[in-house]
């Protein structure tokens, strides 16, 4: 990947792109860690061995990510916007509390850190997409479809949060690396559209 390549992006882009593709390296090393380490009938030690070694990649690479696109995020600078980003963060803490009543009242669901990672997630990106559109990057019905991906990807994550302790320890075992998958997937798959479109 050389400059020429992304050519139309300015260092908040690049910033952007770098961040969402270690958003998705975090979750690929996530994955194989959460195999390792939560297999039922077994200890869960975190830290030994290749799992300790696959936690700390996981937490660089989600943080460096994390920073990157936050960084970026504040400064593409952008011309438009489909909605306001500020109002988008207001939802998303408004969401993150209504699902936390809402999982624990109706579902007795226990409240994990899981609850607040699947909607930081999902704000986080929509705040990124509507930057994209604003540099012009991304036009409408692209954004709007991105949006869209988000918000459903939000839902199974929901879904399967909610899922999670209804489930024997297998299928909760295997299907806990769904949402980790699918916002791995989104991510490099956004990077790759960044890339095309530069």
């Amino acid at each position: 990947m050389n400059d020429n390549m992304l050519g139309n992006l300015n260092i908040g882009g690049k910033m952007i792109l770098a961040g969402q593709i270690l958003l998705a390296v975090c979750c690929g090393f996530y994955i194989p860690w959460w195999f390792m380490v939560f297999r039922p009938g077994q200890p869960h030690n975190w830290m030994a061995g290749r799992a300790g070694i696959l936690l700390l990649l996981t937490f660089l690479a989600g943080l460096a990510g994390l920073v990157l696109t936050l960084w970026g995020d504040s400064g593409v600078g952008a011309d438009r916007a489909l909605f306001s980003g500020n109002k988008v963060m207001a939802l998303g803490i408004a969401i993150c509390f209504l699902m936390m009543i809402f999982t624990s009242t109706v579902f007795h669901r226990p409240v994990t850190t899981e609850l607040l990672l699947i909607t930081g997630w999902a704000v986080l990106e929509l705040v990124t997409v509507n930057k994209l559109y604003g540099t012009e990057i991304f036009e409408r019905p692209l954004a709007i479809v991105l949006c869209a991906l988000i918000a459903a990807a939000f839902i199974v994550n929901m879904v399967l949060y909610i899922a999670y302790y209804r489930l024997d320890a297998w299928n909760a075992y295997r299907l806990a690396a769904v949402p980790l998958a699918v916002d791995g997937v989104y991510m490099a798959a956004l990077a790759a559209v960044i890339v095309r479109l530069a």
